[in-house]
């Protein structure tokens, strides 16, 4: 666009101006699945941002803590408009709501999937011992 502004004296001024239109992203939905996991099982989830402009920033949490990769936890960038995240063997303390979440310079949107978790945990209260099993029904 060129803007050109004139006074009544006959002075005059122009400026150019490029406008830029960006459509914030959206994510495709995705899931753990319908049923619990087993400990000891592999999951891993895409999160795509299928519309948007780039550059794209996408990034994971879980129970709304950013995520920490470890040892048998692992998200990997794929392209500029994807990640995986991968877990190589579930247990208990991967159970929980994880939330991937893309930003460009237009906006933000999230989508989150939970993971629940068949498996065995111990809890201790002092020198009593409680065991907990989590069962699919």
């Amino acid at each position: 666009y060129t803007c050109v502004a004139k006074n009544e004296e006959g002075y005059s001024a122009r400026s150019d101006l490029e406008v830029s239109v960006m459509e914030p992203p959206e994510i495709l939905e995705f899931t753990f699945g319908s049923k619990p996991v087993n400990e000891g099982e592999v999951r891993q989830i895409v999160c795509l941002a299928s519309k948007g402009d780039e550059p794209l920033r996408i990034s994971w949490s879980l129970q709304g803590q950013d995520l920490a990769p470890g040892p048998d936890l692992t998200t990997t960038q794929l392209g500029s408009r994807s990640s995986m995240l991968m877990i190589s063997r579930v247990s208990h303390r991967h159970s929980g709501t994880y939330t991937c979440t893309a930003t460009n310079p237009a906006g933000s949107t999230f989508h989150s999937a939970e993971l629940i978790v068949n498996g065995t945990e111990w809890f201790g209260h002092g020198k009593h011992w409680k065991y907990f099993v989590y069962l699919s029904l």
